[in-house]
Formats: structure tokens, sequence, C-alpha cells
């Protein structure tokens, strides 16, 4: 791979360098994606896993909170503008008992979208992958203050608003939540922890680089001192697009591929949320504190 690189970097010396590792056309360059990512496999684990994890729980916390349309996965609360349910819609959040844990649910929710909302929380410290699927669970209603369950719900997309009345059965509206508009407008109060936290642990200046990073990195110096490359900004580029931009991003928008969790489209805020990732990690690679891994 070292001896492919150099041949790389050879002809993009010849045209445009700051071009060079910004796509992944050649096989070089799919190698070196899949050998950053074996190499790196330890730092995601010990490091970056935790807070990309609590990242996507934000997220899918923040989601559920807010109607999510059963079969198109748009969400009144996502941060994927082209998954946005745009449609006023008038729901109540709603409390369902699941022994020992209250569950809140909406009264928009189908019965399969109810069961996910109980499986994401009796089985919260459990894979997605070991977990039972929804179909595979009977869900009751009592519509009395009796022990005995009254009919099971196997309308898997009627509403919950629409099956309780259809059964005369009675529940307590709360607080409406707020709506999307606030909860857009003010991610700060909301995910900005979260984010900031990822950032912190992917490029944090606080431990030593991983040995891989360390490696390549002093072989495109040698590069450019090889090439007779002495402006620094080439050099940079080369470094973000090897690292930041490949790897990381694409991490960002597919959380799926290091943890085994759902993502749905009406979740997938890191789609969008990876373009602004990129203007993100790019600005922060221009601060002195990515120069101090480069040096």
């Amino acid at each position: 791979m070292k001896t492919l690189l150099q041949d790389l970097v050879q002809q993009y010396v010849a045209k445009n360098p700051k071009l060079m590792l910004r796509r992944t056309e050649t096989v070089v360059e799919k190698m070196l994606t899949n050998w950053m990512s074996i190499c790196l496999y330890s730092f995601l684990k010990e490091v970056a896993g935790e807070p990309l994890y609590m990242l996507y729980r934000a997220i899918k916390y923040q989601v559920d909170k807010g109607p999510v349309d059963a079969v198109t996965g748009k969400a009144k609360r996502t941060l994927n503008d082209s998954h946005l349910l745009r449609e006023d819609i008038d729901y109540s959040a709603m409390v369902t008992i699941v022994q020992p844990c209250p569950i809140k649910v909406l009264d928009t929710d189908t019965i399969t979208q109810v069961k996910d909302k109980i499986l994401d929380q009796v089985y919260r410290g459990a894979p997605f992958s070991q977990r039972p699927a929804a179909d595979s669970l009977d869900l009751g209603v009592r519509t009395d203050q009796s022990q005995r369950v009254s009919a099971f719900l196997s309308h898997c997309c009627s509403s919950l608003r629409h099956i309780l009345r259809s059964s005369g059965s009675r529940w307590r509206h709360s607080r409406p939540h707020p709506s999307i508009s606030q909860f857009r407008g003010q991610p700060g109060g909301t995910l900005q922890k979260f984010v900031d936290d990822v950032f912190v642990a992917i490029l944090s200046t606080k431990r030593p680089p991983p040995i891989a990073v360390r490696f390549f990195f002093d072989f495109l110096d040698d590069m450019a001192e090889k090439h007779g490359i002495d402006d620094p900004e080439t050099v940079h580029i080369w470094k973000t697009n090897s690292l930041p931009l490949r790897f990381w991003v694409n991490i960002l928008k597919n959380p799926q591929f290091v943890l085994d969790v759902q993502v749905t489209d009406s979740i997938d805020g890191w789609g969008p949320q990876a373009q602004a990732s990129k203007y993100v990690l790019h600005q922060w690679c221009r601060t002195h504190q990515f120069h101090m891994w480069t040096h």
C-alpha cells in the first residue's frame, strides 16, 4: 500500500496536489480506507464508541418525543429535513406501564411503534440484534381497574388513540411537547453537549494520537518534503482528507457501522448532520489542536 500511495502522490503532484485523497476512486484509496478502519478499531471501542452511542441515543430520544409516520418514516422532531413531517398533528403523551417501569408513548403511535418504545426501555442495555422483534410480542389493553387483559392489540398500523377510543378506555393527557420549531431552533440545549463530546473524543490532544494516524501523517510529511511541497495548506488538506473527512464523517453518517443499533429514516439526522460535520471537522482541523497531532 505504501508503494501505491507513493505513486498516487507522484500523479497528483504533477496535476493538482490539493485534490489528492479527496475521493475514493483508486484501489489504493479504498485500501487506505479499510486499513484506517482496522487500525482505529481499538480507538473506536475504547474512546469514541461511548460518545457516539450517547449522541445516537440523544437523537433517538428527541425524535421519539414527537409523531413519526409509520409508513413514510417522516417525523415531527427529526433533524433530517428530507424526512420532516410538516403537517400539523395534534398529539398527546401517555404513560404505559410495563412492570416495573413506566414508558412514555404518544396517542398517535401505532401498536408497532408502542412495542418498539417498550423494547427500547426494557432492553436498553442490550444490542439491537439480540432483542426480540416487535412483531413477536403481544400487547394487551385493560379497560378497567382489574388485572384482566380485555384485548390483545393486533392492528399494528392503527394508532393508540383510535384503539383506545374504540374500546372505551380513557387516558390522561400530559403537557404538550415543544413544537418542532422550538426543538430545531434550540440545538444547544438538547444535542450540543453530545455533539461536542464526540468531537472532543475523536480530536482531543489530551491523549497521544493512534499509532496508525501518527505513522500515516509522518508518511505524508515525508512525501511533501520529497516532492518539494512547502505549502503547509496542501499537506493539511491531505491529512484532513485521509482521516476526518474520509473516516470520521463516514462513521457519523452511518453509526450502525460501529454500533449495534437500528437507524431509521426519522432517526437519521446523521445524514444532513454529516454535511455540517464536514464543515465543523474541517474548521477544527485548521486549529493548532489538530496541528499538534501532525507535527
